[in-house]
């Protein structure tokens, strides 16, 4: 139990917790005054490819057996053709807010994402062995196929809830959290708001099994990459004074629309209730400022041969395996 404390009104979810973080305001608007949003494409292709995903390990292909005879990539083409002409097609004023070519873009553009990942699983099978990680395709299979797809997680004492795409086992037997991303955005770095999504993720599947997870992770479908943070103590507490936090703000704040305040930046251009798309949200938009100053360019002349020959061997002594 919470010792003195107790949460607002409202069920939470890491969605609603990075809504806050980005603007309060927006969080009133969606959460609390419930507007409309204007809905797009993205939506419907990311319930889509969720669910074809989910189907393919919980439903469809259990064991490896399965997915050697089973023809996964055929099974995923109908999915995803299936999916796309009920969940997508029907609705017909989706073409009055994107063109012909955006539609026909985000078909092609789903459809080799989800064979992608099949194509990766093939490959992970296959290469594990070849690489000795295995001696055989079942151990791979193990490895790659996970513990659970679609996993809810939730906590009455913290009133929140969430749902993990992908639970598996990692090689030394402990659990790594997965959650797949479909969006292009991407780079050398994991974003503040998938970061606190994962560690909420690692908070409430602790609370809920009783273990915590080794790892936490985004799956970038687009690109077969994915990004970790290790879990210990600190990130579940950092997790639950997060979730504290949101909570607490809700019941000072109530339903007082003045109390939210405004957070100004570039993606309001983009938000369903500014100004400029027809909402009720009036603010001036910051002035674009690029991300990053030039640097001066770095000189190493001062640092002798030898002492260059030595840091190199240190590497090669230290870390071996990536020679």
């Amino acid at each position: 139990m919470v010792d003195e404390w107790e949460p607002s009104h409202m069920r939470l979810s890491p969605s609603k917790i990075n809504t806050y973080k980005k603007c309060p305001r927006e969080f009133y608007y969606n959460y609390i005054a419930k507007l409309p949003q204007k809905k797009t494409i993205h939506l419907f292709r990311g319930t889509l490819v969720h669910r074809v995903l989910e189907d393919l390990f919980k439903r469809k292909f259990r064991s490896l057996p399965q997915w050697e005879k089973g023809a996964p990539a055929m099974w995923v083409q109908d999915q995803f053709e299936k999916g796309w002409e009920e969940k997508i097609a029907k609705h017909k004023w989706l073409w009055d807010v994107h063109t012909d070519e955006e539609m026909d873009a985000m078909y092609i553009e789903t459809e080799k994402l989800l064979q992608n990942f099949v194509s990766s699983v093939n490959k992970k099978l296959g290469e594990m062995v070849e690489w000795k990680i295995f001696k055989n395709k079942y151990q791979a299979w193990n490895a790659v196929a996970p513990k659970y797809a679609e996993k809810w997680v939730k906590s009455k004492d913290y009133a929140i809830v969430g749902v993990i795409d992908v639970v598996c086992n990692d090689f030394d037997g402990g659990t790594t959290l997965l959650d797949y991303k479909t969006s292009k955005r991407y780079g050398p770095y994991l974003p503040e708001e998938y970061y606190r999504q994962l560690i909420i993720y690692a908070f409430l599947y602790t609370l809920e099994m009783g273990e915590m997870p080794n790892f936490v992770g985004v799956n970038y479908l687009r690109f077969d990459d994915t990004f970790f943070v290790k879990i210990g103590q600190s990130e579940l507490d950092e997790a639950r004074d997060l979730i504290k936090f949101v909570h607490d703000c809700i019941k000072e704040r109530e339903e007082h629309e003045e109390k939210y305040e405004q957070i100004p930046q570039n993606l309001c251009k983009w938000c369903s209730f500014y100004k400029g798309n027809g909402g009720p949200c009036v603010v001036e938009l910051p002035k674009w400022k690029p991300k990053y100053s030039k640097r001066k360019k770095e000189n190493y002349s001062d640092v002798d041969a030898k002492f260059k020959g030595q840091i190199e061997l240190d590497a090669q002594t230290h870390f071996p395996e990536f020679d």
